[in-house]
């Protein structure tokens, strides 16, 4: 039932307006009070710290984070916008980030993915949740940078 609520929502440009403007703000905040134990967002979602790109600042981002193995995997969609998420050119330009969740706060390393990689990855986001390929499908052409954390 809530996979097809989340489809729904995937589908809707008006509802991830509403998810990334409005749900995610407060979810930061709630992520980040709760050393990630509560979201508004749903169970997979984390708290990225990464390091602004142009400011130095530490900059926070709710959004899915997929666990694979002892990896977490990121999709750069924004919902599917002709453009890159913020967090995306943090950690191209500052790989070393932090993700909070479930009371753990860890150190990885950001591994943008290319070619067979990726696709394999792409593949896998898809399995895990197909409501990814209306983003992809929104955004074209831009293609959706896959991501890797992998622990320090």
């Amino acid at each position: 039932m809530i996979h097809k609520w989340l489809e729904i929502i995937a589908t809707s440009k008006v509802l991830v307006w509403f998810v990334i403007n409005v749900l995610a703000p407060l979810d930061r905040r709630l992520l980040l009070a709760t050393t990630g134990r509560l979201s508004l967002t749903g169970s997979s979602t984390v708290l990225l710290v990464t390091t602004g790109a142009k400011s130095g600042q530490t900059r926070y981002s709710s959004l899915p984070g997929l666990s694979h193995n002892d990896e977490i995997v990121l999709l750069a969609s924004k919902g599917g916008a002709p453009v890159h998420p913020a967090w995306y050119h943090n950690i191209v330009k500052n790989p070393e980030v932090e993700l909070i969740k479930g009371g753990v706060r860890k150190t990885y390393r950001a591994e943008v993915t290319e070619g067979e990689t990726r696709q394999y990855y792409w593949q896998w986001l898809l399995e895990q949740w197909s409501g990814f390929a209306a983003y992809e499908k929104r955004a074209a052409p831009r293609v959706l940078p896959v991501i890797v954390l992998k622990p320090e």
